[in-house]
């Protein structure tokens, strides 16, 4: 009995093993599609931790990274992919086991996946020889190359390289500054992703996981508020005492409970459009009239988003619902 069990789990771990380094190797191979493959990749792992346990995941792990360095070579890009990807399969293999809470779980994951992302990113500069802190120079010498381009194209109306010089540094400098909270933020959208996808296939195989909740009850807890105010601290304090390193982890900060609250706010428009039962011709009234008055509408969003995290304001609502619908 024990022996057929352990067959079991070597068949199985051989399968999953081999679909993980089929879908890695696509990945690979179509550099555009990456992104979007990224995401599916730690799903065969995740879903043979939940099937069988945590050490034929990891074996599962070793014999994909072997199937990648036989048929893609390149030991390094190898390596960086699986150090990325691969403990998160693992991780929301055991999560889905343990039937974590869905919220928990997602922050646990996006946790490790950000200590994962800067482990394949300084890993990569290491082995690449390269300083990300004097990359910046080549950035701005791609810029000098792009505008020299449209001005041979004339797309440049004379007079206006220095504008346009001085919009793309802005640019550079703005996306260098928010690196960060961009990688937190993506590390955060890609394992939703991932968990969601995990969520249906193990669903579609009959186990039982902790689903993620529909978007519009979707509220983050009303202690993200200390985001915001640690970011204003920072950067108040950092811009008073001319100490940049203090300013910039306050707007990165800054940048990503507001981006929180944004996606909060969304969910409750969501909520609201669901509980009212509107027409699909209201609705895309509302939605081209929000869209057309963006700047409005993304401040109410946030606005929104970090009132129903402090005072609740979808559940008060469906109370009130709920009330009348007993009278």
């Amino acid at each position: 009995m024990v022996s057929q069990w352990r067959h079991n789990n070597l068949v199985e771990g051989a399968i999953f093993a081999s679909l993980t380094a089929v879908i890695a190797l696509l990945g690979l191979l179509v550099p555009p599609l990456f992104p979007l493959i990224s995401v599916i990749i730690p799903l065969p792992l995740a879903v043979l931790v939940k099937k069988r346990d945590l050490v034929t995941g990891a074996l599962a792990l070793v014999v994909a990274a072997a199937l990648l360095l036989v048929f893609y070579g390149r030991p390094v890009t190898v390596m960086m992919l699986l150090i990325q990807l691969g403990p998160l399969g693992l991780l929301l293999g055991v999560l889905f086991k343990n039937r974590v809470r869905a919220g928990l779980a997602v922050a646990m994951a996006t946790g490790v996946a950000v200590i994962l992302n800067v482990i394949t990113l300084l890993s990569g500069f290491w082995f690449l020889g390269i300083n990300p802190l004097a990359a910046g120079s080549g950035i701005y010498g791609d810029i000098e190359q792009l505008l020299n381009f449209y001005q041979h194209q004339g797309l440049i109306e004379p007079g206006m390289e220095d504008e346009i010089r001085h919009l793309f540094q802005e640019m550079v400098e703005l996306m260098v500054l928010l690196f960060p909270a961009n990688l937190v933020l993506w590390s955060l959208v890609s394992t939703s992703i991932t968990y969601y996808l995990g969520q249906v296939v193990l669903q579609r195989l009959g186990y039982e996981v902790e689903p993620l909740p529909p978007f519009r009850q979707w509220q983050f807890p009303w202690y993200f508020v200390w985001i915001v105010i640690l970011g204003l601290l920072l950067f108040l304090t950092g811009d008073t005492l001319n100490k940049q390193p203090l300013a910039t982890a306050g707007k990165n900060l800054i940048y990503l409970g507001t981006f929180l609250y944004l996606v909060a706010g969304l969910s409750v428009l969501g909520f609201y459009f669901n509980r009212f039962q509107l027409s699909r011709a209201v609705k895309l009234i509302l939605i081209v009239a929000l869209f057309l008055y963006w700047p409005f509408t993304v401040i109410l969003l946030i606005i929104l988003g970090l009132v129903d995290s402090l005072l609740n304001i979808k559940q008060a609502a469906q109370h009130r619902k709920k009330g009348g619908e007993g009278k």
